[in-house]
């Protein structure tokens, strides 16, 4: 088979990036978030070389393991699934029901939802909290904001709460109270410690999980039926 000449090819070339171009910016935020991620890692690395911190930036990017206990953090690395699925559900749920309604009842639920407990895993992911009290603001203060972000919360949209099986929702914030009061006792049993704070925490990950996976569930469903009968 004869290869074109390269000045031939160029057309084809250009085609090709064409359609690429197109179907990448199909989806409108993809473009903008492949092009901040390559400036922050650009960034990083043109700091590496100017300060020699090659070291430094590897470290960001090295594996929470330890060859001697492969089973140590384990349970945090299932917590972290955990508290990524609802807010991937919800978040998704909406942009499903917002197409139809983008104020639906349910379509707002879930979009606060996600916020709310995207905000609770950042935190608890980066151990935002921590950091924030080490600057000097209470962590009592910090707990109390999020308390009353969580009561707002359930005054908003507790009348389309009580139409969903909210018990698993209930026991999880109840959960999560008694995980970060725990936090202020500074108890000296480790094995104690470990229970109260990282046990309940994922007994209560494992409830908004299964709660929000089927109030999403019936309500994309219920969009899917109401399409079809139309």
């Amino acid at each position: 088979m004869k290869h074109l000449p390269l000045f031939d090819q160029i057309p084809k070339l250009s085609n090709s990036l064409e359609i690429f171009k197109k179907h990448f910016f199909r989806v409108r935020f993809l473009a903008a978030f492949n092009i901040l991620t390559v400036l922050i890692l650009g960034g990083l690395s043109v700091y590496a070389k100017l300060n020699n911190q090659g070291d430094g930036v590897e470290r960001l990017f090295s594996d929470p393991f330890n060859f001697w206990f492969p089973y140590e953090g384990i349970l945090t690395g299932v917590s972290e699934v955990l508290w990524c699925i609802p807010v991937a559900i919800c978040a998704f749920s909406f942009g499903v029901l917002r197409q139809k309604n983008p104020r639906s009842r349910s379509g707002i639920f879930l979009f606060f939802s996600a916020l709310l407990l995207g905000v609770f895993f950042l935190d608890d992911r980066f151990r935002m909290t921590l950091i924030i009290s080490q600057l000097g603001i209470s962590k009592k203060l910090i707990y109390l904001c999020y308390g009353s972000a969580v009561f707002l919360y359930g005054v908003k949209f507790w009348r389309y709460i009580k139409t969903t099986p909210y018990l698993p929702l209930v026991a999880a914030f109840l959960l999560f109270a008694i995980s970060r009061f725990e936090d202020m006792l500074n108890l000296s049993n480790q094995g104690v410690h470990a229970m109260l704070e990282d046990g309940t925490k994922l007994l209560a990950l494992l409830n908004l999980a299964l709660y929000f996976w089927h109030v999403c569930h019936q309500e994309v469903w219920r969009h899917l039926q109401q399409s079809e009968d139309r």
